[in-house]
């Protein structure tokens, strides 16, 4: 009996032993939390709030109060390529977009909307707002109850 409890206690002790071994835990940390900025569209223009912040993951809440479809569509100044756009969005309606920023700047800007290709391809008289983002933000590592 004596030494089948020692046989048990020492293969236990090795069996425990083992689970420390192997790969060391990368303990990364989080990315920052998601910043929600607000994105309002009207007839004459198109407004961001906060016009600044620091580099991470940002949600882009739009609503468009102007009297037509508008698409929206963020670019860094100068360029062609988009980093982020919605699909038309209805008068009195709301979209979201998520996105993570470098830091720069960037436009975010309206376009024509609508159904048609036609109305898809008029050109929006709204001028765009522009963002500046900075260096990146800390980590979400010591927040409670964020993902």
């Amino acid at each position: 009996m004596r030494r089948t409890t020692i046989a048990i206690l020492g293969a236990a002790v090795l069996a425990i032993a083992g689970c420390g071994s192997g790969k060391p835990f990368a303990n990364k940390p989080r990315p920052p939390i998601p910043i929600n900025l607000t994105v309002y569209i009207n007839d004459s223009r198109i407004s961001v709030s906060p016009t600044s912040l620091g580099a991470g993951p940002i949600v882009l809440i739009v609503t468009n109060q102007s009297s037509r479809a508008q698409s929206l569509r963020v670019q860094t100044p100068g360029s062609q390529t988009a980093l982020a756009e919605t699909g038309p969005i209805n008068p009195q309606a709301n979209a979201q977009v998520k996105l993570d920023v470098s830091p720069g700047d960037y436009d975010v800007a309206a376009e024509g909307g609508g159904s048609s290709q036609a109305a898809q391809a008029v050109a929006s008289s709204i001028p765009p707002a522009h963002l500046h983002v900075g260096p990146p933000r800390p980590s979400a590592s010591d927040q409670l109850l964020q993902p």
